[in-house]
């Protein structure tokens, strides 16, 4: 009788052993060392399935095999998240940065990982201040240029530049962003996971974009006109992937707002008092006093699958 060989047990022997030998020359990232490291297990549960299924089961070697890399990749997926969800303050940059008397015009561009964020008005005039608190695997640069017409661009960036981060140094992080009021201000941000706060009350905002992937999003504006857009232009587009978006709006400022809901179907929340919805679902938001007010806004909402609520400041 011939004897049955699984070509399983051989793949996962070179596989352990190439592994290993990696690991030992050094050639292995230390997080995918340390992910290796703790996925061992999955190989017991590879054997297992493929002695159970060798005869049972047409190609279960090559299904054990599915199912324990499956799963453990799955685990993996777990474990991360859930740790990317856990406050960490291993790194701490404090942004310092004076802003040149001849700047008319400071545009500001924020990207964010897995953090929380927090922009409010600077108590300190011309000057852009706050703190970034994040994981050890988490890198925060800050880069401030000005340009000849009179404008400068301060960029902040979150970056991870290990592909493989060690597990228990994955985290959440914080960014608090001050800005100036009196310079007039072009604000960009994106953000991959967390919730945000822009608190703009106060400040000289001519132009605001945000994409936050995953989280909440509130947004106060402030009772200001923006001089350097056409009364009818947008002022920019809001846009929450995964998660909801208030908006908060003095009431002295008109709003006109275009609703883009993916379809969801989703009814905005509002005060009908103070605005009209002029059409349901993808439709326009708009203050009762639009066509009259003096300082008019507007904006693009993207809200595909969260809750989108407009209320006074202050409410």
């Amino acid at each position: 009788m011939q004897r049955r060989t699984n070509l399983l047990w051989g793949f996962l022997a070179l596989v352990t052993a190439g592994a290993w030998l990696s690991n030992s020359l050094g050639l292995l990232p230390t997080g995918a060392a340390d992910l290796l490291g703790r996925a061992w297990p999955a190989l017991l549960i590879i054997g297992g399935l493929s002695l159970l299924l060798r005869d049972r089961v047409p190609l279960g070697s090559l299904l054990a095999l599915l199912i324990g890399l499956g799963l453990a990749g799955g685990l993996a997926a777990v474990a991360y998240s859930s740790r990317a969800t856990q406050s960490r303050d291993a790194t701490q940059i404090a942004i310092n940065q004076p802003i040149g008397a001849a700047v008319t015009l400071l545009r500001v561009q924020v990207v964010t990982l897995d953090s929380d964020v927090e922009i409010v008005r600077a108590l300190t005039p011309a000057q852009a201040g706050g703190q970034f608190v994040g994981s050890a695997e988490s890198q925060f640069t800050v880069t401030y240029e000005e340009a000849s017409d009179g404008s400068a661009t301060l960029v902040l960036t979150e970056t991870q530049p290990n592909p493989f981060p060690l597990l228990e140094a994955v985290g959440r992080g914080r960014l608090r962003l001050e800005l100036p009021a009196s310079i007039p201000i072009d604000l960009n941000f994106n953000g991959t996971a967390g919730d945000s706060s822009l608190n703009l009350s106060g400040l000289s905002l001519e132009r605001l974009n945000f994409d936050q992937r995953n989280g909440d999003v509130v947004v106060t504006l402030p009772e200001y006109r923006p001089l350097g857009s056409p009364a009818n232009a947008s002022l920019g587009t809001l846009v929450t992937r995964e998660g909801a978006l208030t908006l908060q709006i003095p009431l002295t400022v008109a709003a006109r707002l275009e609703l883009n809901r993916g379809g969801s179907g989703m009814r905005p929340e509002f005060d009908p008092t103070v605005y009209n919805l002029l059409a349901e679902g993808d439709g326009v938001l708009e203050a009762r006093n639009f066509d009259s007010a003096e300082t008019k806004l507007r904006y693009t909402l993207t809200v595909p699958r969260g809750l989108i609520t407009v209320t006074s400041a202050g409410n």
